[in-house]
């Protein structure tokens, strides 16, 4: 994927892209809608879930069906089409090709507003519905979207706009054939504008955004949610400011700030673009909007919108850039310092510059830099007590403690025999991993220990890395004390990451940490409308999973795919179906998890499901899925949480708190983005 990213001019962000892998290229309209009553397409209005329906919305309100093709969900050309079968009348399946809108912005804007059990609206313009269709897009987006408005032409779509007259009356007044409601530079918020367009174009700019903060205002107070979302802008190809050669879009996100009732505009945000193509700048400006909203989620009260963090973003790099998010640390520019002119970036942005951890191999046998980390008293800790947990500081981050504030706490033996792990953040401060007896105590009344197997999935990517990284040292070490070659007593060298043996004899050994390759396989019938899944004894009630298993001396992946799927459920898999889908470390003991995507073979009968005959030492049962049943256990996950850990989901089952039939893995674990993969891409 070609990207190239154009530096910001302050508070407004620039993009140049290409987008060729999972954007649609083409919009095709249906010929029937090309109608010349202009009411035809003047606007739509998604609405679902039990959120109030919008007042006075009668008129003009088109089906989804409808709304789906007037606003872009209709496309061809190259895109990460998934086909899939639809079944009519009991006729044949015929396979269609469609284009799922959900890209990785949307769905981390679905899960965060979940895991905060907050809501949103939208209401567009030039994007024509593209950015509610990327939420309903998402699986589970019904719990936070209360549906969204499409506003296309201001002058005849005022009882779409909440049946709100004043508000309509505002909005005219912002057209940029009248003069602008406030021309006072101050109140526009520092989003500063290309001083190579015309004066035309500025003010037409200017008057988006006066729309879009008033609409986003109107919308968060009328649906009463959260977060309103208010997009416009210009998509091209023609547009009616002279000199205006490509596309832009204004972006505001309306909503409380914490211990206020009052509803203000959290953050505001210019997006333009170099080209006039509307397909890719519709995609380009709605991705923004779900970017722009997931900064206002991760700023929390903190976010203003006179100091907009900036952040480009590839969509390559979607989820490296969620991850940053996730970490927490602001990722901000000072407006005042960015010159106004076009600055092209030499080489293209390299995704790595945002890495937060650093595990810094290259350094741990230089002793002096060593010994200075060691020394560090900010140098920050993974505590972790016993090999089976971890000290959290919330239910999504780890408390990486400080030296200073531990050292203390803990017998000074334990800090000498503490794990370099690398180096973190921008200030690049040494991490170590701290290893405690089980019956340590916490260092302070906030923080708390919990298993690292069941509650590591629920902390954010970064944190989750480093609990996993910590555990796969301690758990090496304590197994790997004696050297396998001469069975001499071993010691750490290298800040812990390697070890050596201590013989005599003039042979020295070295010995690094290991993890062993592990398969995790969710199979399907050949037409994917149902998921094998099991369930092993030390798994809760109700929860079911992949297949897994150990991959043999000589044996390559696919192989292991196919010999543990049969000798667990008996079910035969077809070679040529296994695609690989993820990985992920699994310390417990010392797993590295390659998963796959597989299908059984096929027949005569695409829809038939294959006899199953379960491995009893292996399984407690096995059962092929229904899509609805796993779509629906997916939810329930992620409303439960650590539905790994037994007691948590015996005590909600006894409690009455759940009557379903089926748990799967929460989210962080690779067996749940198997599942997940599965649903989005049929």
């Amino acid at each position: 994927m070609n990207n190239t990213i154009r530096r910001p001019l302050r508070s407004s962000i620039f993009f140049s892209r290409t987008l060729q892998s999972t954007n649609p290229r083409k919009l095709v309209w249906q010929e029937n809608l090309r109608s010349s009553n202009p009411r035809t397409a003047l606007g739509c209005i998604f609405h679902f879930s039990s959120a109030p329906p919008l007042s006075s919305a009668k008129p003009y309100i088109a089906s989804n069906s409808i709304a789906a093709s007037l606003n872009g969900a209709i496309f061809e050309g190259e895109s990460t089409n998934a086909t899939h079968t639809s079944k009519r009348n009991g006729s044949k399946s015929a396979k269609r090709e469609s284009t799922s809108f959900a890209t990785p912005l949307f769905q981390s804007l679905v899960e965060r507003l979940k895991s905060n059990k907050q809501t949103c609206t939208v209401v567009e313009s030039s994007c024509g519905g593209l950015i509610s269709a990327s939420l309903m897009s998402v699986p589970g987006s019904s719990t936070v979207y209360f549906g969204g408005t499409v506003a296309y032409s201001t002058k005849r779509s005022g009882k779409l706009l909440c049946g709100d007259e004043d508000l309509h009356k505002r909005l005219l007044n912002v057209s940029p054939e009248n003069k602008p409601i406030d021309s006072n530079p101050e109140n526009w918020h520092n989003l500063h504008f290309d001083p190579m367009l015309s004066e035309e174009t500025q003010q037409y700019i200017q008057s988006k955004i006066q729309w879009t903060r008033e609409a986003a205002l109107a919308y968060c107070r009328h649906l009463d949610t959260d977060f309103a979302i208010a997009e416009g802008g210009a998509t091209g190809p023609t547009f009616r400011p002279e000199g205006m050669k490509a596309g832009f879009a204004v972006l505001a996100v309306a909503g409380h700030r914490k211990g206020s009732d009052e509803i203000e505009i959290l953050a505001q945000r210019v997006v333009y673009s170099d080209s006039a193509d509307r397909t890719d700048n519709m995609r380009l400006f709605a991705d923004s909007a779900a970017d722009l909203c997931i900064e206002v989620l991760n700023a929390g009260p903190e976010v203003s919108a006179e100091n907009n963090n900036m952040r480009l973003f590839a969509d390559s790099a979607a989820d490296l850039c969620i991850e940053v998010l996730n970490a927490g640390p602001e990722v901000s520019a000072d407006v005042n310092g960015i010159s106004t002119e076009y600055t092209q970036m030499d080489d293209e942005w390299d995704a790595t510059e945002t890495l937060l951890f650093d595990r810094s191999s290259g350094i741990r046998n230089n002793s002096e830099i060593m010994k200075d980390f060691y020394q560090r008293p900010d140098a920050m800790h993974v505590v972790v007590r016993g090999a089976t947990e971890v000290l959290f500081a919330t239910s999504k981050e780890l408390a990486l403690a400080p030296y200073k504030d531990i050292h203390g706490t803990y017998a000074t033996t334990f800090f000498d025999r503490r794990t370099f792990l690398g180096r973190l953040g921008p200030e690049q401060t040494p991490l170590f991993a701290l290893f405690l007896p089980e019956d340590a105590a916490t260092p302070d009344e906030k923080s708390y220990f919990a298993n690292t197997r069941t509650r590591a999935p629920m902390l954010t990517p970064l944190h989750n890395e480093l609990a996993l990284t910590a555990t796969a040292y301690i758990n090496w070490q304590k197994t790997h004390q004696y050297c396998n070659v001469c069975g001499s007593p071993l010691e750490l060298i290298y800040g812990g990451t390697c070890s050596k043996c201590t013989n005599k004899n003039g042979e020295t050994h070295f010995h690094w940490p290991r993890q062993d390759p592990s398969i995790i396989v969710l199979v399907t019938n050949p037409s994917s409308t149902h998921a094998l899944l099991a369930r092993s004894p030390r798994h809760p009630p109700y929860l079911y999973t992949a297949l897994a298993g150990f991959v043999e001396a000589g044996e390559n992946m696919e192989c292991a795919v196919a010999r543990e799927v049969y000798e667990e459920s008996g079910v035969a898999v077809d070679g040529n179906s296994v695609e690989y889908v993820g990985s992920q470390s699994w310390p417990f003991p010392r797993s590295c998890m390659i998963g796959f995507h597989a299908k059984t073979h096929s027949s005569r009968n695409v829809d038939e499901l294959a006899a199953i005959n379960i491995d009893p030492d292996e399984l407690v049962d096995a059962k092929w899925f229904e899509k609805e049943d796993v779509y629906q256990a997916t939810r329930d996950a992620d409303t439960m949480g650590a539905v790994m850990e037994r007691k948590l989901v015996e005590e909600r089952i006894a409690s009455g708190g759940w009557n379903g039939k089926l748990f799967v893995p929460s989210k962080g674990v690779l067996a749940r983005t198997l599942i997940d993969k599965w649903l989005e891409s049929n």
